[in-house]
């Protein structure tokens, strides 16, 4: 019982945290397989028409550290120039996000629209642009929370009062987000990306209780970097870095995998994706994926091992992500566009 209500506490005094400093922020251990949450100028920015892109992540895979657990997926569409003398690409995509953290459920639901335009400036350099607009929706759950006024001396009763009076456990708010992307391409196999964004650019307000007071969100700067070198006829080395600061709050997440081609024959094409990422005073994400053809899979699992693996047992959490990209078959005019597409 001992260890509960010390829990409880701790977790207590990390949700007054969030509150004074505006929210969290969702994040990935997978994010580049999230592009649209980290930097919507990546909308488009991939080789096909179509991407549909699906997320799951367990964090703290342990009753002990109650739900927290995120949802994402996206899909983007690239809106093709009538006439193929034009050099740039414009790209819409549709981004959802539900995270959920906690015993009281703080949740957040968001329903974003992104758009971007890319723009080839010769055969090897490519820059894009993009902004998203979205809808979000922050709330708790006090139905599972103990009070002091519920302990009768020797153990939290819940048929006592509470003595709390929640007069609004819900914030519907627009958020607002720009971002760029530099991308160098040699070749299909080595090129890197470069990017940089900026979310809650309105600062919108996060207040439940007393509406007087004005909460805000504040300004997230994301910093991405992708490189990818070919190696060898069967091999690409493929890394990966971001770098995030909130207020005083930062996260820097570093890693690389290696990509195996196992069949290239067209249409059997078979990759295998091995590595491993770190995730700075946090985790060790050891990471796995497979793609198949137009269809890629990965799994990575997070291995705290910050001072919190004592909260948590030791144990991290999962993460999974699907991505399917839809291909049209083109006349071979319309196959002339820039390489770097």
């Amino acid at each position: 019982m001992t260890k509960r209500i010390g829990f409880l506490s701790v977790v207590g005094i990390f949700a007054l945290a969030i509150f004074r400093a505006g929210a969290q922020d969702i994040h990935h251990s997978q994010f580049y397989t999230a592009p649209l949450l980290y930097n919507p100028s990546t909308t488009g920015l991939f080789k096909g028409d179509q991407r549909l892109n699906l997320n799951f992540r367990k964090q703290w895979f342990t009753n002990n550290a109650g739900n927290f657990l995120t949802l994402a997926g996206s899909f983007e569409y690239k809106i093709y120039p009538k006439k193929w003398t034009q050099k740039g690409i414009w790209n819409a995509g549709l981004q959802f996000a539900y995270d959920q953290a906690g015993d009281s459920k703080l949740g957040l639901a968001q329903l974003g629209l992104a758009v971007s335009y890319a723009y080839p400036v010769n055969t090897h350099n490519l820059v894009s642009a993009g902004v998203m607009a979205a809808l979000a929706h922050r709330r708790f759950k006090p139905d599972e929370l103990t009070w002091d006024a519920q302990w009768n001396g020797n153990v939290f009763d819940p048929s006592l009062p509470s003595g709390e009076l929640f007069e609004k456990n819900t914030n519907l708010f627009p958020d607002l987000s720009a971002g760029f992307t530099y991308r160098w391409q040699k070749s299909n196999r080595t090129r890197i990306d470069l990017g940089v964004a900026a979310f809650h650019l309105n600062q919108p307000n996060q207040q439940f209780f007393d509406q007087s007071l004005s909460i805000r969100l504040p300004v997230r700067l994301s910093f991405q970097a992708l490189p990818s070198i070919q190696i060898a006829e069967s091999f690409d080395l493929m890394a990966h870095g971001l770098y995030q600061r909130q207020l005083s709050f930062e996260e820097l997440l570093f890693g690389a995998y290696l990509r195996i081609y196992l069949n290239r024959q067209r249409g059997k094409e078979l990759d295998l994706y091995l590595g491993c990422s770190l995730r700075n005073g946090d985790a060790i994400i050891p990471k796995l994926g497979v793609r198949f053809k137009e269809w890629y899979g990965g799994v990575s699992y997070d291995i705290t091992n910050s001072p919190f693996e004592q909260a948590v047992d030791g144990r991290g959490g999962p993460e999974f992500s699907l991505t399917h990209v839809f291909a049209k078959s083109r006349p071979l005019i319309q196959l002339k566009s820039c390489p770097v597409f």
